[in-house]
């Protein structure tokens, strides 16, 4: 697969001159990063033990977005990392989809902090996501918001995954079976 139309658009410190490796993004925007730094803060960027990092021209294709690669390549430097309250849902779900994906473990756990406060007002986005990737305190507290829901739109939402359905239903059995005081 040819890259030759990528264009890189990232400013240093992120794509450093001296990097050795380089993905594209799927809109073929080019990051330089550094392996030491994939290495120290991600599994799913690492290499398997007993085995190398290419340092040839290759340019690593990768199906995330640039604006999605771009904050969770920052969370592998030490500087200050980005502030995901001012992401709209969508940009956040697919970071902490990149993240839990190529197990960048700093961006993991604030992603989950700031689904934690984001499933007041996208509870199905936000159970889906959590039960997918093992945060049972926000797949219950947005369960428990989808309750109020229509329940086609919930179920319509969660269909990719049985854990968020079962979930939900048992939120809503335990909704209906609360004595009315």
């Amino acid at each position: 697969m040819s890259h030759q139309n990528a264009v890189p658009v990232w400013d240093p410190p992120v794509c450093a001159n001296d990097a050795d490796i380089t993905f594209a993004s799927c809109d073929k925007v080019l990051f330089k990063i550094h392996s030491s730094n994939m290495k120290a803060h991600s599994e799913g960027f690492s290499p398997p033990d007993g085995t190398s990092i290419s340092t040839s021209d290759e340019i690593v294709p990768l199906t995330e977005h640039a604006a999605t690669l771009d904050l969770l390549f920052q969370f592998m430097y030490p500087k200050k990392q980005p502030d995901l309250r001012k992401l709209d849902t969508e940009s956040l779900l697919e970071l902490a989809e990149a993240a839990e994906k190529y197990q960048v473990f700093a961006a993991m756990e604030t992603c989950s902090r700031q689904m934690e406060i984001s499933y007041k007002t996208h509870p199905v986005q936000a159970l889906l996501y959590a039960s997918q990737h093992g945060y049972p305190e926000v797949a219950n507290a947005a369960a428990k918001d989808a309750v109020y829901l229509e329940p086609v739109v919930v179920y319509e939402g969660l269909l990719s995954d049985s854990r968020a359905t079962v979930a939900w239903v048992e939120s809503i059995n335990a909704h209906f079976e609360t004595p009315l005081s």
